[in-house]
C-alpha cells in the first residue's frame, strides 16, 4: 500500500464517511503540504478532506494556494479568503458540494476550537461529529522509508552541530554564546529553522525547559542542553550533558549511570514489546543503580511534532512495531540537584532497532572544548 492508498483507507478504518485532518500536524501529514501559518495563526485553518468515496480536497487560505499546489498530492485545492470567509463556512460548503449532509464526520476535536465546533454542528445538523485526532496520529506512527530518511538526516545533522559547537566552546563563554553556536551550525547543516532550545549550566540544569542566559559556566560544572530544528515538515530533538572541565567524582558517576540506563532501555526495543514495558525497563535500570526515578515517561514517538504516538509511559499497552521512530530520553538528578539528560532517536527494525543519531553518548562525560 503506497502513501496515497494509506491515507484514502483511513475513513474506512475509523468508521467515518468523511475524514477532515486539520490540526497542524495531521493536516501536514495527510496533505503532505507543510504550511507554517496553519501552526502559527490558529484562525487560518486548513482542512485535508478525505471521503470514503470520491476524491480528496484540500481547503486552505487563498494566500497559501501556491505552496499547497507545489507540495500536496491532493489535486483538488479549494480556497477561502481570510477575513471575508469563515473557514468553517467554506468547509461546510465543500462538504455539501461533495454530497455529505448526513452521516459520520471525523475531525481533530483535540485541536478544533469550540466556536468552530459549534458553528460546524449548527451548519450541518444531520451529521455526527467524531474525534479522529488520535486515529490519524496512530497512522503517522509507522514511518515510511522516505520519512525515516528525513528524520535520520535531521537527527544526524543536529547531533553533528552539537558536537562541533561544544568542541569549539570554552570556559569564559556564556550559555547564550554556546547555544547560539549550536543553532548556527544546525542551520548551516540543513535545518530550515529552530524548533526549540533548552540550555543551562550549573544549578540551572535543573530548570527542565530553561533557556540560555548570559551566565558564564564555571569549571567543574555541568552543561545540559535539549534542542531541535525544523527540517520542513520534520523536526529533530536531541539532548546531551557535558562537563565544563575537571568533573567531580559525583558528576562522573551520575553521567555514567545515566548512560548505562539509556543504553539498557534502548537495547530492550524490538517489535512486540509494549510501550509501558520500555518505561518499566528504564525504571528498573535506575533502581538497580540506586538512583532516584521521577519521570512520568521515558520517551516518545517522534516525527512531525515533538511528542507523537506512542508515549512510553505506564499504562500504555501500545505494541511497538517495525517502522516506529522513538526518542529515548532518561533524566537524572545528582546529589547537588543538577540535572543530566541524554536523548537519542531510534527506528524499530525487524528484530530490534537502529540508531538514527550519529551514535549513542560516549561512555565518559564529554568536556567542552574537546572533540568526541
Amino acid at each position: 500500500m503506497n502513501f496515497e492508498e494509506k491515507i484514502r483507507s483511513i475513513p474506512r478504518k475509523v468508521g467515518v464517511d468523511v475524514l477532515v485532518a486539520m490540526s497542524p500536524e495531521n493536516f501536514a501529514y495527510v496533505s503532505q503540504a507543510y504550511i507554517i501559518t496553519v501552526e502559527m495563526i490558529r484562525p487560518r485553518q486548513a482542512f485535508a478532506i478525505i471521503p470514503q468515496k470520491g476524491e480528496p480536497v484540500a481547503l486552505i487560505c487563498s494566500i497559501e494556494k501556491s505552496l499547497t499546489e507545489e507540495e500536496s498530492w491532493i489535486k483538488d485545492i479549494r480556497t477561502y479568503t481570510e477575513f471575508t470567509d469563515h473557514p468553517i463556512d467554506a468547509l461546510v460548503s465543500v462538504l455539501k458540494e461533495m454530497g455529505f449532509k448526513k452521516g459520520k464526520l471525523g475531525i481533530d476535536l483535540n485541536y478544533l476550537p469550540y466556536l468552530s465546533y459549534t458553528r460546524l454542528a449548527q451548519l450541518l445538523p444531520g451529521i455526527e461529529i467524531l474525534d479522529t485526532t488520535d486515529a490519524v496520529a496512530k497512522e503517522r506512527a509507522i514511518k515510511t522509508d522516505k520519512e525515516i530518511a528525513a528524520l535520520e538526516f535531521a537527527a544526524r545533522t543536529t547531533h553533528e552541530a552539537a558536537k562541533e559547537a561544544l568542541a569549539s566552546s570554552k570556559l569564559g563563554e556564556s550559555e547564550k554564546v554556546m547555544a547560539n553556536r549550536m543553532i548556527n551550525k544546525m542551520m548551516e547543516k540543513g535545518a530550515s529553522g529552530t524548533f526549540f532550545l533548552v540550555f543551562g549550566s550549573g544549578i540551572r540544569t535543573a530548570l527542565t525547559h530553561g533557556m540560555p542566559t548570559d551566565r558564564v559556566p564555571r569549571e567543574s560544572e555541568i552543561i545540559r542542553f535539549d534542542f531541535g530544528g525544523r527540517y520542513g515538515m520534520w523536526t529533530s530533538d536531541f539532548a546531551r550533558t557535558y562537563s565544563t572541565g575537571k568533573p567531580t567524582k559525583m558528576q562522573v558517576g551520575a553521567y555514567r549511570a545515566l548512560k548505562e540506563v539509556q543504553e539498557e532501555t534502548i537495547n530492550a526495543i524490538k517489535p512486540g514489546v509494549l510501550a509501558e514495558e520500555l518505561f518499566y525497563k528504564c525504571k528498573a535500570a535506575y533502581e538497580n543503580r540506586k538512583k532516584p526515578f521521577f519521570m512520568p515517561h521515558i520517551g516518545h514517538g517522534f516525527g512531525i511534532e515533538l511528542h507523537e504516538y506512542p508515549m512510553l509511559r505506564p499504562g500504555n499497552k501500545t505494541i511497538i512495531e517495525k517502522g516506529m521512530v522513538l526518542n529515548i530520553e532518561p533524566i537524572l538528578r545528582d546529589g547537588e540537584g543538577c540535572m543530566y539528560h541524554l536523548e537519542d532517536l531510534v527506528v524499530v527494525t525487524d528484530d530490534g532497532y537502529r540508531v538514527l543519531t550519529l551514535g549513542l553518548p560516549p561512555a565518559e562525560i564529554p568536556v567542552i572544548g574537546e572533540s568526541i
